[in-house]
């Protein structure tokens, strides 16, 4: 893997907004056919690095080598890949209306002539590609019609196909990957890093940037921590300590520990019964003061629909819910009749469902507020909003800046501090650390406890066995839209949390 000259070196990289520096002369070293890990918290610089290689941002000062050659920074915009750097977002760029052939070739210019198409023969190059890369892809899918992992791959696919078609010199490229396994579930993702490794065996140089410590550290070979806009250090993976990176990444040590103690037995504050949806079938749970409890199982078991199920942001055919004596029909549950009686849902999509991204600040922590009012104080109003941005640790230069100019574990601390501000009975969360580096994270934690202590009630739908490990008092296993499983106390753990999922995959397979 360790040729002697770099397949991409940084040096001195400086990059300043508005007087703050997002990078302050940071190196970084890429090796020909590695995985390299960028990791950070939200706002440490990664982003700035990605945007300078893609030509997006020019550098203060720095410089770029690529297979030892000086490339001339700033990059232009749209001249990466002759270069042969290509990069694949977390929102991957696809056109979801149109066929996976479509996609591939799209703005594929260098290459194709506009005016005319040989679709046959691009439909077999397809296949060939497809092939090579042990994908399951045919060239007249339609791209909204695939599951997340297959866009995923198409997307990755498309980008180190560009690098290897365009590269001026011939020699194999940089797949920048920004991101891209939020929204998938642990098998997909297994199937994502095998297609990884089949590139870099190829010679291709791989940057990962990702939030996920043990993504990082299951397909890396090494990772660079970057923390306001300085690298801290480089570390060989395997021979690192989670809890090194963990450190080097928030500047200090952070317990790993379960944040919840066991709970005296009381009445229950919300009791569910009969909840059916379109997965999710005569569910009953019952969730005590104080109390989290966990929801989770395998991708399409429907732990993740009671939450938008018992929030009216998703119709369900059947149910009811009981809060503080109050009887709610959840089959014609509103959103507007959940919030009046003190029910909120952090979604998971905070990006399209969370946020207002054009409004500001103020405006989104208020939308609550503010329901069925013709008067306002505005000046009340930016006042309560930075009073909010503090105690919630939002990052942000005013209450007057957009929503979508946050990180987004920013973003999320924002729409959680805009809920809990009403002090909920019923908190409902659906993957509320999804993206979110490891400091935001202990934050958010922070918050529900709180919550906890105030008396009020928590369900959190995830996927993620650590955090239901770290947080929750219970744990329900879903499959095929049932709960099959209860777990407690200290034996809510990664690995039983996981037993419990697959298990039942193995019973249906014997059957």
């Amino acid at each position: 893997m360790q040729g002697s000259v770099p397949r991409l070196e940084i040096r001195g990289l400086t990059k300043t907004f508005g007087g703050a520096r997002a990078l302050n002369r940071a190196d970084l070293i890429l090796r020909p056919g590695e995985v390299h890990g960028l990791l950070g918290s939200n706002g440490s610089g990664k982003s700035t690095l990605i945007k300078v290689l893609s030509g997006f941002h020019a550098p203060d000062e720095g410089e770029l080598k690529i297979d030892g050659r000086d490339v001339a920074l700033p990059i232009p915009l749209g001249r990466s890949e002759t270069h042969g750097l290509s990069f694949v977002h977390q929102n991957l760029g696809l056109l979801h209306d149109a066929t996976v052939l479509e996609n591939l070739i799209a703005g594929d210019h260098e290459r194709l002539r506009p005016w005319w198409i040989n679709w046959r023969a691009e439909a077999e190059r397809a296949r060939a590609l497809f092939a090579e890369h042990h994908l399951d892809l045919a060239p007249g899918d339609v791209v909204a019609d695939l599951s997340p992992v297959k866009r995923a791959q198409l997307a990755i696919v498309r980008a180190a196909d560009r690098v290897r078609e365009h590269r001026a010199h011939g020699a194999p490229g940089v797949l920048v990957l920004d991101e891209p396994t939020p929204f998938l579930p642990q098998e997909d993702v297994r199937d994502l890093f095998a297609m990884m490794r089949r590139l870099t065996a190829s010679g291709v140089a791989i940057i990962f940037v990702s939030h996920d410590i043990d993504e990082v550290m299951e397909v890396t070979d090494r990772c660079t921590v970057l923390r306001d806009g300085q690298v801290i250090d480089t570390f060989d993976t395997a021979t690192t300590e989670r809890t090194a990176l963990v450190e080097a990444i928030v500047g200090r040590a952070v317990s790993v520990d379960r944040r919840v103690a066991a709970l005296p037995a009381a009445a229950p504050a919300v009791q569910v019964r009969d909840l059916s949806g379109d997965i999710a079938r005569d569910i009953a749970l019952s969730v005590q003061p104080g109390e989290i409890l966990g929801l989770t199982g395998l991708i399409g078991s429907g732990y993740d629909e009671v939450p938008s199920l018992l929030s009216g942001a998703r119709r369900a055919t059947a149910g009811h819910l009981t809060l503080g004596g109050q009887r709610l029909d959840v089959a014609t549950l509103t959103p507007s009749v959940a919030i009046a009686s003190r029910i909120v849902f952090i979604p998971a999509d905070r990006q399209r469902a969370g946020i207002a991204p054009d409004l500001s600040l103020t405006e989104n922590a208020t939308l609550p507020l503010i329901a069925g009012r013709l008067a306002l104080n505005q000046r009340k109003l930016r006042r309560d909003t930075g009073d909010l941005i503090r105690r919630f640790s939002v990052k942000a230069s005013s209450s007057e800046q957009a929503a979508s100019e946050l990180s987004g574990g920013n973003q999320q601390k924002l729409v959680l501090g805009k809920w809990l501000q009403l002090r909920p009975r019923l908190v409902l969360l659906d993957e509320p650390t999804q993206g979110i580096d490891v400091g935001a994270r202990q934050e958010i934690y922070d918050r529900l406890l709180e919550v906890c202590a105030d008396g009020g009630a928590v369900i959190c739908a995830t996927s993620e066995f650590e955090q239901l490990e770290l947080i929750a008092h219970r744990v329900l296993i879903f499959d095929r839209g049932r709960i099959i499983g209860e777990l407690k106390g200290k034996d809510v753990t990664k690995q039983a949390i996981a037993e419990a999922c697959y298990k039942a995959v193995e019973t249906h397979a014997a059957q």
